[in-house]
C-alpha cells in the first residue's frame, strides 16, 4: 500500500501494530483451518467452525484498518480494497435480507395455523 509520508516514531509504532495484526490474521486463519479440518472428520461443531470464521474477518478487519492509517487513498491497492469491503457488505446485507425472509415465513406459517379452516386456500 502506498504510504503517506510521516516521522520515525510513528512509523515504528506503526510498522509493530501492522505486523501484530498480520500475526492475528495468521492465528485466526490457523485455527479456522483447524476447525475446518475437525468439522469434516465429525470432531467439531459447526459452532466452532463459525466462531474461527468470524475471528478471522475481525483480525483481518484490523489489519485493514492498520494498512488504512499510512496508505494513500487514491493508490491502486486501496481501490482494491475498497471493491473488497463493498462486495463484504453486500454479502452481509444478502445474508440479513435472507434471514429477515426466513423469519417472516415462520411468522406466516404461525399465523396461518390459526386461521380458520375454511379461510385456508390450499385445504379442500
Amino acid at each position: 500500500v502506498g504510504s503517506i509520508p510521516a516521522n520515525a516514531a510513528d512509523d515504528g509504532q506503526w510498522s509493530q501494530g501492522l505486523i501484530s495484526a498480520a500475526r492475528m490474521v495468521a492465528a485466526a486463519t490457523s485455527s479456522l483451518c483447524e476447525a475446518a479440518n475437525a468439522s469434516v472428520q465429525g470432531h467439531a461443531s459447526e459452532e466452532k467452525l463459525i466462531s474461527s470464521a468470524k475471528q478471522v474477518a475481525a483480525s483481518t478487519a484490523q489489519l485493514l484498518v492498520a494498512c488504512k492509517v499510512k496508505a494513500d487513498q487514491d493508490s491502486e491497492a486501496m481501490r482494491r480494497l475498497q471493491i473488497i469491503a463493498a462486495q463484504e457488505e453486500m454479502l452481509k446485507k444478502e445474508r440479513e435480507l435472507e434471514e429477515a425472509r426466513k423469519k417472516l415465513a415462520q411468522i406466516r406459517q404461525q399465523q396461518y395455523k390459526f386461521l380458520p379452516t375454511e379461510l385456508r386456500e390450499d385445504e379442500g
